[in-house]
């Protein structure tokens, strides 16, 4: 007895910023884990009733969905302590809201935390709530970060309303507008703390104008044409995107289904000289892009149309991801040997199933073979190729005699895995290949650190690893892997260290 005495002491006696940071990691368990943790110590029930971030999540529990009432119950319940405390209310999230019946509860809610200087504010309503948010909001003069989801601004003049929210926040440094309609122009002036801003899929968005000093990131997804089946061409769902300045602070650009021109693209990256991140993907108009910047460090490129060429001058750059559902190879004039990891990922669309492996565009496969061999694998790369739909994986650790797949759905990685060696191979285990070949190097460790791997894969039932077979050379084992089958055609396949694996099939839920 005493024992559990000293021991809830001790508990008790942790530091607040110690408890709360255990809560936070406990949290992703979900809320009944997080209450359960709390009955360790009177102590911890007491701070996580007046923890500084309430999250109130209609998902979070199964009653919930059911039932509206106890969820208003919950909430009112959980904001209760601070309201009779006057406890300061860092961060309110609230979040999978999805009934019509909320709106008039969600505004009292937004009413008390605003009187308690709320600093970081989330709202994610579903799509079937429309929920406006209250004029009360202009009166949360404390906000640093707002994050607003599936909001509806087309009542009462809402880009004024919007506007009038924006001009009456002035400390906000990170603002997210997710698919919220009702917004046709969004002029982002006078918020000199902003350092983050967010845009994604706010249908009916024509105009982005922005004028923040001190913007590091910037993410713009635009309405993808799937989602607008009435329009069939890009300049139908036009937005122009305009930063104003952040020209010497911008480090992370996002654009995604933008209907922006090659030479509007051209003349907006020409002056963000301190950019390090480019991710651009699904752009509809592009199609010859220049890409010239000092400081890049990371360039990606994914599931463009009609993109022909890409010519990339940055000196600096470290990481490069491209995916595709066409076999084309737009970066094929751009100088990869000071690149220390690359993604490259060609998969094959649905009406594509009568592809047979061989079936290879010569073009295309030359300028991939002869990409791949620019690298400099002196410093420790090693290539990996992944064909998904045997799950097999080819792994060159000698980088000199290097021969690509003849094969239009492919995933090839180039990385060093040295550093976090049992990392590198447990994440291809993941996938739970049926094949992994291996070209070794003169002094290959790699191969031991497979078995090794393998070797706890098996002691851990959960990875329901059934059977490996390690063989040398030539085998009859890989018979059903259509890569293996080509590596037996190659002069590679006598020096190649190859596992095939047996799964056991996951157990019935």
């Amino acid at each position: 007895m005493e024992q559990t005495v000293d021991r809830e002491d001790r508990i008790s006696e942790l530091p607040v910023h110690i408890v709360y940071d255990i809560l936070r990691r406990i949290r992703k368990y979900g809320l009944k884990e997080e209450v359960r943790t709390c009955v360790l110590s009177k102590t911890w029930s007491s701070i996580w009733r007046s923890r500084p971030d309430v999250i109130i999540n209609q998902s979070s529990h199964n009653s919930f969905m059911k039932s509206t009432e106890k969820f208003i119950k919950f909430a009112d319940d959980s904001l209760r302590p601070y309201v009779e405390q006057n406890l300061r209310v860092e961060t309110l999230r609230l979040l999978s809201l999805r009934d019509q019946e909320l709106a008039s509860h969600i505004d009292r809610w937004l009413n008390l935390v605003i009187k308690l200087n709320v600093r970081s504010l989330e709202i994610y309503a579903m799509y079937n709530l429309k929920y406006s948010v209250p004029d009360a909001i202009y009166a949360a003069k404390t906000l640093t970060e707002l994050s607003l989801r599936g909001c509806n601004f087309e009542i009462d003049n809402s880009t004024n309303k919007l506007q009038r929210l924006i001009t009456t926040c002035p400390l906000i440094r990170d603002l997210k507008i997710s698919r919220c309609w009702g917004i046709q122009n969004l002029l982002v002036f006078g918020l000199v703390n902003l350092e983050k801003l967010e845009l994604r899929s706010c249908e009916g968005l024509e105009k982005v104008e922005i004028q923040a000093p001190n913007l590091r990131e910037f993410v713009y997804v635009g309405v993808p044409l799937h989602k607008c089946p009435k329009v069939r061409e890009p300049k139908l769902l036009p937005c122009t995107i305009d930063i104003l300045d952040g020209y010497k602070t911008l480090e992370y650009l996002y654009l995604e289904a933008t209907t922006m021109t090659d030479k509007q693209f051209e003349y907006r990256l020409s002056k963000f000289t301190a950019l390090e991140v480019l991710d651009l993907r699904e752009c509809y108009i592009m199609k010859n892009i220049k890409v010239m910047s000092e400081k890049l460090k990371k360039f990606t490129l994914w599931n463009w149309r009609n993109l022909e060429q890409v010519n990339v001058l940055a000196p600096n750059l470290v990481a490069f991801d491209f995916e595709s559902g066409k076999t084309c190879m737009p970066f094929s004039t751009m100088d990869p040997s000071n690149l220390e990891r690359a993604k490259i990922n060609f998969y094959l669309r649905s009406s594509d199933d009568s592809y047979h492996f061989g079936d290879v565009d010569t073009s295309w496969y030359n300028n991939l073979q002869g990409f791949v061999q620019k690298f400099n694998y002196s410093n420790g790369l090693i290539l990996v190729i992944r064909c998904r739909k045997d799950q097999s994986i080819l792994i060159y650790e000698d980088p000199r005699e290097i021969i690509v797949p003849p094969t239009r759905e492919l995933e090839i990685c180039i990385k060093n895995p040295s550093m976090y060696p049992e990392k590198f191979t447990h994440d291809l285990m993941l996938g739970r290949p049926n094949i992994i070949s291996i070209v070794p190097c003169r002094e290959s460790k790699l191969v031991q650190v497979f078995q090794e791997t393998i070797t706890r894969y098996k002691a851990e039932q959960n990875r329901r690893l059934d059977e490996v077979i390690n063989h040398k050379g030539a085998t009859e084992n890989g018979e059903t892997s259509r890569l293996y089958s080509w590596l037996k055609s190659t002069p590679l396949i006598e020096r190649i260290t190859t596992f095939t694996f047996k799964w056991k099939e996951p157990p019935f839920s």
